[in-house]
C-alpha cells in the first residue's frame, strides 16, 4: 500500500498492517491552505464538472459552500455542531486520499437538489477493484477535560453504528446517490462502468446482493494537541471491531486538531479576498 508524506504542518502515526491512520494537525500551514484551494471545487462539485468550466471555479464554489456553511434553509444561522460537522467533512476528505492515496474518491460533498448539507454516504472511495465507504463524525473540544481517547472512540462508535445500518441497509437513495456521482467524478468511461457495476452489486434491490463492505471509519477530534490520540490504544480498539466480523475490512482513520475555527476564518477571509 502506497503511504504519501503528509502536508506540512500535519503529523501522521500509523500502523499499516493494523489499518490504523492518526493526522495530528499542529498547523494549519500555507500548504494545506493551498491544498484546499486546489481541490476544493473537485471535492464539492466533482472533477469532471470542475475541469475547465470557470462557473465551478474556487471563487463560486466557495461562496455557494459558504451560504451552506452559515445559514439553514430558514435563514437562521448554523449551530456550532453542525459546523464542526461540516469542517470535519472537509479536513477527512483532504487528509484521507492524501495520505492513502490508492484511494480515489468517487463521491462529492454536496446536496445536488438544494444548497444544504450532503445527504447519504459521508463519502465514497475506490481502489483498482474494491469500492470503500466512508462515514465521518466529529466533535469535542478544546476545553473540554475528557479523555482524548474515549472521546475520539465515542466518535468512531457513532460512525460504526451507521456504517452498519447504512451499507447493509435498503435504502436505495443512498445508492444511487453514489452512482450518479460516478459520472462527476470519474472520466474513463471503462472505469466508470466497473465502478458502477461494483455499485450496483452492493445495492438492496440486487439478487444475490453482494454483502462484503469495506468501510472506513473516520473521526475528527477537536482536542487540545497537549495530550494526543494514542496509537495502541486506537489499534486495540480497531482489532476489537475487526473480531465482530461487521465489515470485511476496516480502516480507522482519526483526525485530531485543536478547533475548526481556523479552516473557518481561512474559508471566510478568501472568500473576501477573491471577491474584493
Amino acid at each position: 500500500m502506497e503511504i504519501n508524506n503528509t502536508i506540512s504542518g500535519v503529523y501522521l502515526e500509523k500502523d499499516i498492517k493494523s489499518g490504523v491512520y492518526i493526522c495530528y494537525i499542529e498547523e494549519f500551514s500555507e500548504e494545506f491552505k493551498e491544498k484546499i484551494r486546489e481541490i476544493f471545487p473537485g471535492l464539492r462539485n466533482g472533477s469532471v464538472i470542475t475541469e475547465g468550466n470557470d462557473i465551478y471555479n474556487f471563487k463560486n464554489t466557495l461562496k455557494r459552500f459558504l451560504e451552506m456553511y452559515s445559514f439553514n434553509k430558514d435563514g437562521s444561522g448554523k449551530s456550532t455542531k453542525i459546523k464542526k460537522g461540516i469542517i470535519g467533512e472537509l479536513i477527512s476528505h483532504i487528509l484521507i486520499p492524501e495520505i492513502l492515496p490508492h484511494l480515489k474518491m468517487i463521491s462529492v460533498m454536496r446536496n445536488k437538489e438544494e444548497n444544504s448539507m450532503k445527504k447519504g454516504f459521508d463519502s465514497i472511495y475506490f481502489d483498482k477493484s474494491n469500492i470503500w465507504y466512508c462515514e465521518v463524525k466529529s466533535g469535542g473540544d478544546e476545553n473540554s477535560k475528557e479523555s482524548v481517547n474515549k472521546k475520539n472512540k465515542e466518535l468512531l462508535g457513532k460512525a460504526k453504528v451507521d456504517l452498519k445500518k447504512d451499507v447493509y441497509g435498503d435504502r436505495d437513495s443512498l445508492w444511487y446517490s453514489a452512482i450518479v456521482d460516478v459520472d462527476v467524478t470519474i472520466s474513463d468511461s471503462n472505469k466508470k462502468i466497473n465502478i458502477r457495476d461494483l455499485l450496483h452489486q452492493d445495492h438492496p434491490d440486487k439478487k444475490n446482493r453482494n454483502m462484503n463492505r469495506k468501510v472506513i471509519m473516520s473521526s475528527i477530534l477537536y482536542k487540545n494537541l497537549e495530550s494526543k490520540i494514542c496509537l495502541n490504544n486506537l489499534r486495540d480498539y480497531k482489532i476489537n471491531i475487526d473480531n465482530e466480523n461487521i465489515f470485511s475490512e476496516l480502516i480507522v482513520f482519526s483526525t485530531q486538531k485543536p478547533t475548526y475555527t481556523k479552516i473557518e476564518e481561512f474559508l471566510i477571509e478568501e472568500s473576501k479576498r477573491i471577491n474584493d
